[in-house]
């Protein structure tokens, strides 16, 4: 993927500095929505998709929290999944 393809929630993103979005930007291939909705029942992320259930202002700046977790570790594939859920 291109940078210049990168969704615009991602380009704006204030969490995110230019070298985690460069490194989301070198991926192969997005996750299937079978492979995010997998997601959904691990626990650290099933927790942060019930806590913020009112607001979603929020709940999206977690996410991006936890995406950032993944790409330190290096684990961007899962960093994608976390982003688009």
């Amino acid at each position: 993927m291109d940078y210049n393809q990168l969704p615009l929630f991602i380009k704006e993103s204030t969490v995110f500095t230019e070298n985690e979005k460069m490194k989301l930007a070198q991926i192969d291939r997005l996750p299937t929505p079978q492979e995010v909705d997998d997601i959904t029942s691990l626990p650290e992320i099933y927790e942060l998709l019930n806590a913020f259930i009112c607001d979603q202002s929020s709940r999206n700046t977690h996410l991006e929290l936890k995406a950032k977790e993944y790409l330190q570790d290096n684990q961007v594939d899962m960093a994608w999944k976390v982003l688009l859920i």
